[in-house]
Formats: C-alpha cells, sequence, structure tokens
C-alpha cells in the first residue's frame, strides 16, 4: 500500500508556495477568524468586495440573509452546526447584489474552531428592485435597525423583537420609529412591503403588534 504524505510535507518537498497559488486562483475564496472578522482575501474575492478585509462579515451580507448568516456562523464556531454547502447573498460597495453558493470548512487548531476557510462556487448578480415611489434609494441602516427590520419581517411582536435582540421594549419601539423615518412609512406593515420593494427583505410579512 502507498504512503500518503501530509500535503504540507509534499509541499515542502517541492518548495511550493500554496498562498501564493490561491491568491491568483480565479474563484473568490475567503479566510474568517473565529469572530467573523475577514483576514484575508483571493485577488477574485478581493475584485468582487473590495475593503472587506478587516471588516465583519456580516457587512457584506445582504439584509435579508443578515440573522441566518449571524446565527449559523456562531453554531459552526461553537461545534454545533456542520459546516455544509449553503446559498446566501452579498451585496457590494457598488450596490450591486450577488447571490452566491459557498462551501466552507472549519480552520482547527488542535479541537478548536479557530476560522473559516471559503469558497464561492457560484455567482448570480441580481437586478435591485426599483424603490417605492417616494423612497429614491435604499437608506443607510444601522446593524441593529437591520436586524429589527428582519424581525419585523417576519411578522415578530415588539416583546419578541426585545427578546431576540436582548434589549428593552422602548429600545425596540425607537428602532422601529427611526425605522418608520427612514423608510418614509406611516405603519410597520407599511415598511415591511417598503423594505421589501428597496431590496432589503425579499419576503414581506404582516406584523402582527
Amino acid at each position: 500500500m502507498v504512503s500518503v504524505e501530509p500535503l504540507e510535507r509534499q509541499l515542502q518537498a517541492l518548495g511550493a508556495d500554496i498562498h501564493g497559488s490561491l491568491q491568483t486562483v480565479p474563484v473568490p475564496m475567503y479566510v474568517l477568524d473565529r469572530k467573523g472578522i475577514v483576514v484575508w482575501l483571493n485577488d477574485a474575492a478581493s475584485a468582487m468586495i473590495p475593503g472587506a478585509v478587516g471588516r465583519r462579515f456580516t457587512d457584506v451580507v445582504a439584509a435579508d440573509h443578515l440573522h441566518r448568516a449571524r446565527r449559523m456562523f456562531a453554531l459552526r464556531i461553537l461545534g454545533q452546526a456542520p459546516f455544509t454547502d449553503h446559498e446566501t447573498a452579498i451585496t457590494t460597495p457598488s450596490g450591486e447584489r450577488h447571490e452566491v453558493e459557498i462551501s466552507s470548512v472549519p480552520l482547527k487548531k488542535r479541537h478548536q474552531v479557530v476560522g473559516v476557510f471559503g469558497v464561492i462556487r457560484r455567482d448570480r448578480v441580481v437586478a435591485r428592485p426599483t424603490p417605492p415611489p417616494g423612497l429614491r434609494r435604499a437608506p443607510e441602516l444601522t446593524p441593529r435597525q437591520l436586524e429589527a427590520l428582519q424581525l419585523l419581517g417576519r411578522g415578530l411582536t415588539t416583546v419578541q423583537m426585545a427578546e431576540e435582540m436582548g434589549v428593552s421594549i422602548e429600545t425596540v419601539r425607537n428602532h422601529v420609529r427611526a425605522l418608520l423615518s427612514q423608510l418614509g412609512a406611516q405603519s410597520r406593515l407599511e415598511a415591511v412591503l417598503r423594505a421589501h420593494s428597496a431590496g432589503l427583505l425579499t419576503e414581506p410579512m404582516a406584523p402582527t403588534g
């Protein structure tokens, strides 16, 4: 039976530079640390999302995918969810929306997950929807406002939103008031519908309270 040497030993014997090779592979690749910070992009990924190194991956995930992406990352880092191929969407600095399929694997030190290595296998640029009358462009929302918007889109009540976000009911109401102002809406339902039309949500649902 032929013995298979570990990859690092094989590369060392060849004198090969694997980092330089990955840097120029024409497929977007990235590395996140366990805090979700982008610590490395290859050239293809840098061309797609320039300036992402040093930022949290949640800064580039599309708003309607943000809650699930944050939750799944935390579970995977803690070893409570498997690393499986998945679909998500990212927004580039130029405002383009990319629907992508990602393959990712854990980077481990001994038995602890210290980061994530990922490859974007499929990328489809999606045209941004036309904002409704009175909303010329998608507003600039804070991360907390985006989180509140996602919860509104799921139909959560004020009390449920407070529990989900770990804040007081009054803080939630402040976030909702700010959202209504930013979106030019008179009600929560109108805010959800306007956010959907602006590309901030994909499936509007009627808020219940």
